[in-house]
């Protein structure tokens, strides 16, 4: 996803840019990114710094932490970086330079912002993917899908501290 700097006429601007999703490689445990891909932020400059918040918006097909039933949903994640013009990017070393900011030669047109658009949608995947909220998962005994239908299975729950105790009475 690149980021034309020269090409914003007026300043502070609200750019909107898109790309494939598989061009981008966002993929995560339990999740793959498809489609297109939508970063919708603010640059506003400051002094050879232009500093970007906004949003990246992309559909992705999730595993269900339950039933482990594929799904999609949209997936959304805080764009919040900056473009730092320097005058050599070789020169400054990547300890010198924050988490969340791009280096770029002075007078350079063009900055990939794959990278912060990548990581915002990672930060914006949810840790337990559901299908649903009241999806009812697997039976932990025979296995099937208690979304699709029912099993006769009993599930006690015992506490094990108590099972000598429960052998006496045997």
């Amino acid at each position: 996803m690149i980021l034309n700097l020269r090409a914003l006429e007026s300043l502070p601007a609200r750019v909107t840019l898109t790309d494939g999703a598989n061009r981008m490689h966002i993929e995560g445990v339990g999740f793959t990114a498809i489609g297109m891909v939508t970063a919708d932020f603010e640059v506003v400059p400051g002094d050879h710094v232009y500093y970007c918040h906004g949003q990246a918006v992309t559909e992705a097909r999730l595993e269900c932490s339950r039933c482990l039933e594929p799904y999609t949903a949209t997936l959304r994640g805080e764009i919040d970086f900056s473009i730092q013009e320097v005058a050599d990017v070789a020169a400054v070393s990547r300890d010198e330079a924050l988490d969340n900011e791009l280096l770029v030669a002075a007078g350079s047109s063009e900055i990939d912002i794959s990278g912060p658009v990548r990581e915002a949608l990672l930060l914006g995947a949810p840790l337990k993917p559901l299908c649903r909220d009241d999806c009812r998962g697997l039976c932990p005994i025979c296995g099937v899908n208690r979304n699709e239908e029912t099993c006769e299975c009993k599930v006690e729950k015992t506490d094990p501290r108590w099972d000598a105790l429960r052998d006496l009475l045997k």
